[in-house]
């Protein structure tokens, strides 16, 4: 085997655990400032990771906020609100109308009924008024021949007694000749 370099001497026992006691100082300080570098870093990913998450809840609360779905929804909410009302008022103007039309179209089919009850009456009448027109003169003669005969009749009628005759003006006498009773009227 060739040689390794040069040739050193050997320690001793004392020098051994000395030389490892300083290393095994400088591995331990080593480690512990590795450990407080870990933790450090521990510290700065834990920090990182919180930072992060809330970013990530900020981000989902921005994405929630602009959210179109979400717009939709409140729209519609104070669409609803405000065009609800006004569809309500309009409602309720659409029943009032139909409540008006439906008891004005009662009032007509009333009016009509009366018009066509006084269509009626006044279509009577006039067949009544045609049928006295066609009599009249039917009527008009009857009159004239009743005052005719009542002219000459009732003269002779109301004269067959004493009160009559001098109601009409006449006086009641017996005659010489014949011994009957009459009316008899004297001019003056």
């Amino acid at each position: 085997m060739p040689a390794l370099g040069p040739a050193t001497a050997a320690l001793s026992d004392a020098e051994l655990r000395e030389t490892i006691d300083l290393h095994s100082g400088v591995l331990a300080k080593m480690s512990d400032k590795i450990d407080a570098q870990g933790a450090l870093q521990q510290q700065l990913i834990d920090v990182s990771i919180k930072g992060m998450d809330s970013i990530l809840k900020l981000a989902l609360a921005a994405k929630e906020q602009t959210d179109p779905a979400r717009y939709a929804r409140h729209i519609e909410q104070e669409l609803d609100k405000t065009i609800g009302r006004i569809l309500d008022r309009l409602d309720i103007l659409h029943s009032s109308f139909e409540a008006d039309r439906c008891n004005a179209a009662y009032r007509l089919e009333d009016l009509v009924e009366q018009e066509e009850n006084t269509l009626q009456r006044l279509r009577a009448d006039q067949e009544k008024a045609a049928r006295w027109k066609k009599r009249i003169p039917f009527i008009a003669l009857f009159g004239l021949v009743l005052a005719l005969g009542l002219a000459v009749a009732l003269p002779r009628f109301m004269a067959v007694n004493g009160t009559s005759c001098a109601v009409l003006g006449g006086e009641w006498l017996r005659g010489p000749e014949s011994g009957k009773q009459a009316c008899v009227f004297y001019a003056e």
